[in-house]
């Protein structure tokens, strides 16, 4: 048999192999959806799984990464002290509405940065960027 007619047989086998394959998934997806589609349900009271979020997030990197940078942000009401991962990143949560002052420190060299009137809202996470702390 030639290389031609082999690579053109072997290409059916597969296509009728795996055609066969896909026709079955689309059989089973068509009668899932067929059966979802005929429930019918009222809607009902909320329950208690309900999760409303009553919080803020503050989230930035710090180069170079050290995982002994500290954050902390505050406001007139509240403080929030947070660290670094080993990739210098912090994701802070907690946060009420309102303006912070958030203060990024190296406390190995006494380098620091800081951001004034930072605002955070309910729900939302307030980017701050890179900060290099290896220029200042």
């Amino acid at each position: 048999m030639s290389r031609k007619k082999l690579l053109i047989e072997r290409t059916l086998q597969s296509l009728v192999k795996y055609g066969s394959f896909m026709v079955v998934i689309m059989v089973v997806v068509f009668a899932c959806s067929n059966s979802a589609e005929e429930k019918t349900t009222t809607p009902e009271e909320p329950t208690g799984n309900l999760t409303v979020k009553i919080d803020g997030a503050i989230m930035g990197s710090v180069m170079p990464p050290n995982p002994e940078i500290e954050i902390t942000a505050s406001n007139s009401e509240e403080t929030i002290e947070a660290t670094t991962d080993e990739n210098g990143q912090f994701f802070i949560t907690g946060f009420e509405k309102g303006t912070y002052t958030v203060i990024i420190k190296n406390e190995n060299s006494n380098e620091q940065e800081v951001f004034e009137d930072v605002e955070v809202a309910v729900d939302e996470v307030t980017a701050l960027g890179t900060v290099d702390l290896a220029t200042l």
